[in-house]
């Protein structure tokens, strides 16, 4: 039987449609989290375990991915999403929020954080490079249905060697849904199987805009380079690096536990205030 922990949904309007988010229970100011481009809000659902009751952790669903409401023309962008960041943070009525990204989530919050510094207390970018060779249409080929929750298990092992079978079963029953076929298939629109946008962008002039205090994240197993995450760290006003073992690209599920423990040192072990009321925050 997979089950999760207790979570509340939120759906927030936003000019280009509906967003979704989930938030685990905690104290002190939020801990926002993005995915990156082939994840969900569920992502998170074991590091928020590691640090439920610590710090109120909020799992974002990217336009596109998961619950949110998909692009009406097939169109993404990290503007696009750091936008919709934007109407996250507002609907949680908070002056000031912890701010978490994953891979292309990473680029967002990094954009965010940048154009946003009065609202960001603390940054930490995952496991991720500023710019890319690759361009936008080299997207790495990966299977478009399940015949059923077996076989998406099994495909999610064969990507995570490392994640505990919780963090697989809520990305198992998180980011897959039904198909009229029978079938089951990544809860994301399919233009993500032949591109990933972000790979057309260049952040590495906005490293010299942040200036929250920041914490960067390399996997062991991972295509990003050591030495571009130590060039981030020197263009970073403030900026520590750290790299997990037994861990591939996509941390949080692969490595949750290691993930959790560094973000409570860096975000959870110093005093944790809110400091405005809650406004309504759209609870579905």
């Amino acid at each position: 039987m997979i089950s999760t922990l207790a979570v509340r949904h939120h759906i927030v309007e936003a000019p280009s449609g509906l967003l979704h988010r989930l938030q685990y229970p905690g104290q002190g100011i939020p801990l926002v989290c993005l995915h990156g481009v082939t994840g969900c809000a569920w992502g998170w659902h074991e590091v928020a375990r590691a640090l439920v009751g610590r710090v109120e952790l909020q799992a974002l669903d990217m336009r596109g991915h998961g619950d949110s409401s998909w692009s009406g023309t097939g169109q993404y962008s990290t503007a696009m999403h750091v936008a919709d960041l934007a109407a996250q943070i507002d609907s949680i009525g908070l002056s000031q929020v912890d701010l978490v990204g994953s891979s292309w989530g990473a680029l967002v919050a990094l954009e965010y954080a940048a154009a946003n510094p009065d609202r960001v207390r603390r940054l930490a970018l995952v496991d991720i490079e500023p710019s890319f060779v690759a361009s936008s249409r080299d997207v790495p080929p990966r299977p478009r249905s399940f015949d059923d929750l077996a076989a998406v298990l099994a495909w999610l092992r064969s990507n995570h060697p490392n994640a505990p079978d919780a963090s697989l079963n809520a990305m198992a029953v998180g980011a897959f849904r039904a198909s009229t076929a029978g079938t089951l298939v990544p809860k994301h629109d399919p233009v993500f199987f032949e591109c990933w946008p972000f790979r057309d962008g260049n952040h590495w002039a906005t490293l010299d805009q942040v200036t929250s205090e920041t914490l960067l994240v390399r996997a062991q197993a991972t295509f990003v380079r050591a030495e571009v995450m130590e060039e981030m760290k020197h263009r970073l006003p403030n900026a520590t690096l750290v790299q997990l073992e037994n861990s591939t690209h996509a941390v949080s599920v692969d490595n949750p536990t290691d993930l959790a423990a560094q973000f409570a040192s860096f975000f959870v072990e110093v005093p944790l205030t809110r400091s405005v009321e809650r406004s309504g925050d759209g609870v579905a």
